[in-house]
This record gives structure tokens, C-alpha cells and sequence, in this order.
């Protein structure tokens, strides 16, 4: 069979409306044109530098592969300039022809775009011909940004036609986001900028945030001052006002786009799929008439209850707590029916993973064109193809592409990976459909990196205890029996239990709170706050019981007693709401108690029963502030915007108006909640990061001073002075260690 054509997409946040319309374009054009696609779709668009989504880039080394034939590239879904840099590098290296999607002229690369210009003059004509308004703005994306000129130009050309004023004051560059959209809105509420009659958005998100600010701050929309959006996105037809939107043809961009590329690779033209064209779609937003929203769709039925599923069920838990990669595979597979119609799916690893058992848990796993990759699991939606691992190599990227098929494929490429450690990727197909993978996708891609660092972590210390004199029988952080300490203790005193019991009740404790936005990469938070809530209970156990810590935020209590789960949660859950009056033990956080009983058997399995633990729980403690008072998330994030950030000129009345709270209320309850001021903890976090560069940095303590926000040496001093009882230079002669000179003579 003649060699059907490989086509690869770059993009990021396929699960937005505004790709996903792109991608449906593109696949439904290869389809009708019979050939494969393989969309190399990370989970985010790399705007925030972090290790693990640096990591995530890895999985752009595919396009070295010779089975590519082309690519289409979407260069405006990647917010980093270092990554679209690299991506471009790698495209250029692979020598294939590149088509980009929505660009201005490239010296390398050819350019599809779509007209934004035409439409946003549509959108700025409706406002004038229709609600007579003649002072309007223009919020568009960033300044240079190809579609972000388009569409302030189309703006401009619909002012200048009708003869309306405007400067540059009128003509606001954004991001395409949310901060653009706040300043300009309280630019407009203090009155920094004179009000306009209408504001026309670059896209839909932007509309939304600046309506919401705009109301929030006492003007009316679309009364006072009415909002446009564009991109028609699902987000602003159910926002209240519905956003007077632009139904972009983006369907067509990504068809065209792929016709364009097959003419670059085989000189053909290639026949069209039926194309969708876009319209002017009316919302109140603008002061139309409201338009009743349309009945939800099963679609969109389905994904709501599996989003409430895959939030509030223990598939983490479920998949985290295997002991090797056939039993996570196993259980991997009771939840793909999460991924909405799925056809196929692959779970693709690499060797150096599947072999780190061998290495070290300080080694990184990395990643390069060529490397060996195992299947541990692919199946279709209904059933596994096999069982055990199936080799390929990545540059082939899929096994499927290099067989004799009838019909061509669609895979989304998403890579796995952990902080830096890159395990390998995920390929899914829809079949069929030409669509994409939404954002439940993310949930379940981001379950199981962190399974897949669980397992890495347990398999590296279970081949590194060999015998009872080498094991690492306790965990550093929070000073507890690990799991193979409990398993160890459990072994040993198991006779002791006999002689109290035939039954033993295992007890499992799970720190669900920590896996709240707030404490998400603050991982000095989270050991601290683990620590402080194992002290707590070490306090409610018996001395004849077992526990420990049995994963990354669970505890594991083993005990001979009936009835002790309910015991265990009513005095634990007084101690960890007594807690959070204190600043350094502070562990009031969401958690839940599971309990499994089992009958002492000759070789009682304590892994099976505390993982049936985990699944059936039977208590659950939430915080009550956070349920009471909506503006207890809001200062958990201030807090640790303050612990990591402390060097910043805060400001109280900044900080209030930002949070929409009164200067007084927000003080009150900042100490209420935990038990200090807002300025006490900002000097207490200023002088922690002081005394961390007194001890680990040569930098003056005049440098110290103003890297930690002090203007003035002498107040640092005295501060400093005043917690410590001894100054900086006294402070870093204590600590420091000095070298000793041996008098040779």
C-alpha cells in the first residue's frame, strides 16, 4: 500500500474552543485527503517558567522524525518566547515544508491568516449603526502581535468610516487575558480614563473579565458602557450578560491551511471539505435584546457530570497507589471511559523509565528522537489490545504509523512528565470525529504524571532496601514510619495484634486539602504542612498502634481496637481546627478517614487493605471558614503571594482594593484566619528570606537589606535585631562556619 502522508500540528491548549474549531478544520481536510495527523499537544501555552512545563517541551523533539512529511504550526498558541525559539529551531532542522496558521510573513516559513480585519470592523459597525454609540475603545492582544494589529486595524477602518474620533488612549494593546482587561477596567472606574460609551474586546475571555470588573465597580453593562467579544467561545455565551460575540472562521483557517501544506508536499491540489464561514453573533452585551441560551447538549451533560466524577473520586488515589507499571496500567484502565469518545489510546513510556528501578531517585530522565519506548497500555474504548509492553522506537511516534491502514488517523501526542523527569506520552485518537480532547483531558493527563513519579519513587527505594539493615524505614519530612517501616512494624508485632484480636481495622488518612490551587507548587508549604498535621496524629494514637506515612499525603494508622476510625476523626479533627491559630503549625486543611477491616489471617496484606481504605471513606473533615466565608481562598492565595514574594512594596489599601474588601475587614480576618497581622507576617517572611541569604549567599547585609524590601539599612537592623536578640553580621558569624588555620609550624 502506497505511504499515506504524516502531517504534524504544533500547538498548545487544543482543549480552548478557539483551537479545537482549528483542529476540526485540519483533520476533518486530512481526512477527506487520506491522511494521517499527529497533533503534538502539550497541556498549556509555557506563559509561566516552571520546571515541569519546561520538561513538557520535550515532546517537540518528534518533529525530527523522518516519518513527518509536514507541519502546520501554530506559533500565537505559545505565550514563551525561548520555547516557540526552539520549536522553530527543530522545524527548521527537520528540513519539511511549515505552514504557519495565523501570522504575519515568516523568513522561513509560508502563512496561513484568516481576515480578523473585516470582522472586527463588522463588530465596531454594529455598535455605531445599530446602538448609535460614538466613543468607543479597543482592547486587542499584544503589541506586534499579527492578529492583534489585524484586529485593531479593522477597528480603526469602521471609526475613520463613519467619521469618529479616536487616539491612543482609544486604542489599548492586551494579552488576550485577564490583567489587560482589570487594569483598563479600573482605569475607567477611578476615572484615570475618561468612560467610554462601548468597548470592543479582542476576544471573548477579555469581554467577560473587563464586564465583570466593570460591574464590580459600580458601572452598568451594557447600560453605562456596553462590551463586544470575539472568537464566539462557549464561556461567553453562558457569562450573564451573554457577550455580543464573532463567530471566527477558524473551522476554515485550519482547512485551508492543510490544503495549502499538501499542495507545498506533492504539487496537488487536494479537494475541499465543506467549510464553515463566520457571523455576528448577537448577545446582550451590547444592548441587543437577550437571546435565551440554548438547551445544554448531551455532550456538554456528559462532560459536567464527568468533570464532578473525576474532581471527587480517588482515581489519584486509585492509580498512585500501585507498586509497579502492569498495576498501574491495570487500573488505568477503569478510567478511560473519562475521555469522551474515545477511539484509542495509547500509553507510551520510555526505557530509561521502565528501568529507572535500577538508577537513582536523584537521576533525570530525559528525553531525545530515537529513544526505545514500551506500550504498557493500549486499548479502544471498549477493550485492551494486550497485556505487557510492546517496543517501538520514537522515531516512528507511533506504532500505528507505520502500518498498512484502510482509513487514515488523528493522534493528540501529549507528553507525561513530572517536575524534570520526562516518563514518555499519551496518544488518543477520536476516530472518526474530527474534534478534540477537552479539558477533563488535563485532569486525567496530570493524574497520572503524578502516579507515574509515585511509582518511579517506590520502585527506586523498594530495590534499594535489600535487607533490614539498609532499609529506609522513615520518611525525612515528617520523621513517621514510611511504608516499608509500617509494612516492617506490622510483620513484627502481628502476633501482639493476634492476642488482642482476630480482626485488625486499617486506617487510612488523606490530606485532600493539599490538593487545593493554593497550595499547588509550594512544596515548603505542603512538607510543613504534612509535618505538622503528623504530630497531630501522633497525638490521637495508642501506643500499641501502628502509623505512618504511607504516601505523599496519606497516613496509614494499623490497629487492633474496634470503633477507633470514629475516634480517631472526632479528636483529630479538634486538633487540626484548634491549629489554626497558630502560624507555624497551622494545618486546618480538608481531609478524610477510609477504614477497611480484616480478619488476621496467616499473611495479612496491610497494601490491599489500606488501598480498599482509601477508597471507602467514612469521615470527611472541610474547613468551616472556607465554607462560611467565600474570602477565605481569596487570602490563602494572599498569604502565599506574601511568603514568596515579601521583598514586594505591599501596600494594605492596595491589597484591599484589589480584593474588593474593606481595609478593616481585611485585617480583621487576615489575623482571625491565621493569627497574625498582614504586616507581622510580611516582616516575619522578609526576615526568614534575610536570614537564608546571611547563611547561604556572600552578599552584603546592606544587599540583604534591600533584596529583602527594606529602604533603610538601620530599620532592617533593628527589626532584625529586635526577633533574633543579635544582629545580621552576629547572626551569619553563628551559623556560618568559619575555615580553621592549622599553625604548621
Amino acid at each position: 500500500m502506497k505511504k499515506r502522508l504524516l502531517i504534524g500540528v504544533i500547538i498548545t491548549e487544543c482543549q480552548e474552543d478557539f483551537q479545537a474549531e482549528i483542529l476540526k478544520g485540519i483533520i476533518s481536510q486530512a481526512y477527506k485527503t487520506n491522511c494521517d495527523t499527529a497533533i503534538l499537544a502539550p497541556l498549556h501555552n509555557f506563559s509561566l517558567q516552571t520546571p515541569h512545563k519546561q520538561t513538557g517541551k520535550e515532546i517537540f523533539k518528534l518533529i525530527l522524525s523522518e516519518r513527518f512529511d509536514g507541519f502546520l504550526y501554530d506559533r500565537n498558541t505559545f505565550y514563551d518566547e525561548s520555547v516557540k525559539s526552539a520549536v522553530e529551531n527543530l522545524l527548521i532542522r527537520s528540513g519539511k515544508p511549515v505552514m504557519l496558521l495565523d501570522s504575519e510573513e515568516h523568513s522561513v516559513f509560508e502563512s496561513t491568516a484568516i481576515d480578523d480585519c473585516s470582522a472586527f470592523e463588522q463588530i465596531t459597525d454594529h455598535l455605531i449603526n445599530v446602538h448609535g454609540l460614538k466613543k468607543i475603545y479597543c482592547l486587542t492582544g499584544p503589541k506586534n502581535a499579527f492578529v492583534s494589529e489585524e484586529r485593531l486595524k479593522g477597528f480603526k477602518i469602521s471609526m475613520k468610516k463613519h467619521g469618529l474620533y479616536y487616539d491612543k488612549s482609544s486604542c489599548i494593546y492586551g494579552d488576550f487575558w485577564q490583567d489587560a482587561a482589570v487594569e483598563l477596567a479600573k482605569k475607567i472606574i477611578n476615572g484615570e480614563l475618561s468612560r467610554p460609551e462601548a468597548v470592543v474586546c479582542g476576544n471573548d475571555h477579555s469581554a467577560i473579565v473587563l464586564a465583570e470588573t466593570l460591574i464590580k465597580g459600580g458601572i452598568r453593562v451594557p447600560e453605562d458602557i456596553a462590551v463586544t467579544g470575539y472568537d464566539y467561545s462557549a464561556e461567553g455565551q453562558q457569562n450573564e450578560p451573554k457577550i455580543t460575540s464573532y463567530r471566527r472562521p477558524n473551522f476554515q483557517l485550519g482547512a485551508e491551511a492543510f490544503r495549502r501544506i499538501y499542495r507545498m508536499i506533492t504539487g496537488k491540489i487536494c479537494r475541499k471539505v465543506h467549510n464553515e464561514s463566520g457571523d455576528l453573533c448577537i448577545g446582550k452585551s451590547c444592548g441587543c435584546r437577550d437571546i435565551p441560551h440554548k438547551e445544554a447538549s448531551r455532550a456538554d451533560r456528559v462532560m459536567r457530570k464527568y468533570e464532578n466524577d473525576i474532581l471527587n473520586r480517588d482515581m489519584l488515589f486509585d492509580i498512585a497507589n500501585t507498586s509497579d507499571i502492569k498495576e498501574f496500567a491495570d487500573r488505568l484502565d477503569n478510567y478511560t471511559y473519562y475521555i469522551y469518545k474515545l477511539k484509542r489510546l495509547n500509553i507510551c513510556l520510555t526505557r530509561k523509565y521502565t528501568e529507572c528501578r535500577s538508577g537513582k531517585y536523584t537521576d533525570k530522565l530525559t528525553f531525545d528522537i530515537g529513544d526505545e519506548m514500551n506500550v504498557i497500555l493500549s486499548k479502544t474504548s471498549v477493550k485492551r489490545d494486550y497485556d505487557g509492553c510492546v517496543g517501538f522506537s520514537s522515531a516512528d511516534i507511533l506504532p500505528v504509523f507505520g502500518e498498512e491502514r484502510p482509513y487514515p488517523s488523528a493522534y493528540f501526542i501529549t507528553p507525561l512528565n513530572f517536575n524534570g523527569n520526562f516518563f514518555g506520552y499519551s496518544a488518543v485518537t477520536f476516530g472518526k470525529s474530527p474534534i478534540s480532547f477537552n479539558g477533563i483531558y488535563l485532569y486525567w493527563i496530570n493524574y497520572i504524571n503524578i502516579a507515574l513519579e509515585q511509582i518511579r519513587i517506590k520502585s527506586i527505594l523498594d530495590s534499594t532496601v535489600t535487607n533490614a539493615s539498609r532499609a529506609i524505614l522513615y520518611d525525612d519530612v515528617t520523621g513517621l514510619l514510611n511504608r516499608s517501616g509500617v509494612k516492617k512494624a506490622f510483620a513484627e508485632r502481628l502476633e501482639d495484634f493476634r492476642k488482642r484480636s482476630d480482626n485488625a481495622d486499617f486506617i487510612r488518612i488523606q490530606l485532600s486539602g493539599l490538593n487545593d490551587a493554593y497550595y499547588q507548587g509550594d512544596d515548603d508549604k505542603c512538607g510543613r504542612i504534612t509535618a505538622a498535621f503528623a504530630r497531630l496524629i501522633g497525638s490521637c494514637v495508642k501506643s500499641e498502634e501502628i502509623y505512618g506515612l504511607w504516601s505523599v499525603y496519606s497516613f496509614a494508622v494499623i490497629t487492633p481496637y474496634p470503633n477507633r476510625s470514629e475516634e480517631i476523626f472526632k479528636q483529630l479533627s479538634e486538633e487540626v481546627r484548634r491549629s489554626r491559630f497558630s502560624a507555624e503549625e497551622n494545618c486546618n486543611i480538608n481531609f478524610t478517614v477510609g477504614v477497611d477491616s480484616q480478619r488476621l489471617t496467616p499473611e495479612p496484606s496491610p497494601g490491599t487493605s489500606l488501598h480498599k481504605a482509601a477508597v471507602h471513606r467514612v469521615h470527611s473533615y472541610t474547613v468551616s471558614e472556607s465554607a462560611e466565608n467565600p474570602q477565605y481562598d481569596k487570602l490563602c492565595l494572599l498569604r502565599g503571594r506574601l511568603m514568596k514574594n515579601p521583598e514586594l512594596p505591599w501596600n494594605i489599601n492596595d491589597i484591599a482594593s484589589e480584593l474588593y474588601l474593606s481595609k478593616s475587614y481585611l485585617q480583621k480576618m487576615y489575623k482571625l484566619y491565621f493569627g497574625k497581622s498582614i504586616i507581622e507576617e510580611m516582616i516575619s517572611f522578609r526576615l526568614a528570606k534575610s536570614k537564608e541569604l546571611l547563611i547561604h549567599s556572600d552578599m552584603t547585609v546592606t544587599d540583604i537589606a534591600k533584596e529583602c524590601g527594606y529602604s533603610s539599612y538601620n530599620y532592617f537592623v533593628r527589626q532584625f535585631k529586635a526577633a533574633e536578640q543579635v544582629s545580621p553580621t552576629e547572626y551569619r558569624d553563628l551559623h556560618v562556619p568559619h575555615e580553621v588555620t592549622v599553625d604548621q609550624s
